[in-house]
């Protein structure tokens, strides 16, 4: 190849680069024209809020986290417009399947909360609604750090997912 037909190529490139550049700009400015946007955090229809939890609710942690990232938080249960109950939080591991030789090859991780709120006179603006996670995943001796690794993010996973549910539900909470 000479170099007369190399930089033909290379102008080649630059052109069809130019082209490539022109098309994706016209369907990022379709896709801004037509109003497109990603979803965002619904607003919580409230202005304070009191969660009342076991001492051990690892989900009642984390909305609190969020609440108050949202300045929605009270630790006073009187000032709150709204308290939101976790209860029945359960966490648990069963054994879904096994070898032939009695090893285990499958577990099943379940986490199971009730969720409800009332406003500040005790009239119940979101009925008890139970809300269950099931995460299935194999397992082997030979990579007990890597399955144990494993368990933990599809807990984090839950708690995450657990959160959001609770969080779509209050989102809609009608408030007298």
């Amino acid at each position: 190849m000479d170099w007369f037909s190399a930089g033909r190529n290379e102008r080649g490139r630059g052109v069809a680069g130019k082209l490539t550049r022109l098309i994706l700009l016209v369907a990022l400015a379709s896709l801004a024209g037509c109003g497109f946007h990603l979803r965002g955090q619904a607003a919580l229809p409230f202005n304070t809020a009191f969660v009342e939890a076991g001492p051990d609710s690892v989900i009642a942690s984390k909305l609190r986290n969020f609440l108050g990232q949202q300045n929605k938080l009270t630790d006073q249960k009187a000032l709150a417009t709204t308290i939101i109950r976790l209860s029945g939080e359960n966490r648990a591991k069963t054994i879904l399947s096994l070898s032939g030789a009695g090893k285990v090859r499958e577990y099943r991780l379940t986490h199971k909360i009730t969720v409800s709120a009332v406003n500040r006179q005790g009239k119940e603006i979101l009925a008890p609604a139970d809300i269950e996670l099931i995460r299935d995943f194999s397992f082997s001796d030979e990579q007990l750090l890597a399955k144990e690794a494993e368990e933990a993010s599809l807990r984090r996973d839950m708690d995450e997912d657990t959160l959001r549910q609770i969080l779509r539900r209050l989102a809609f909470v009608q408030q007298p």
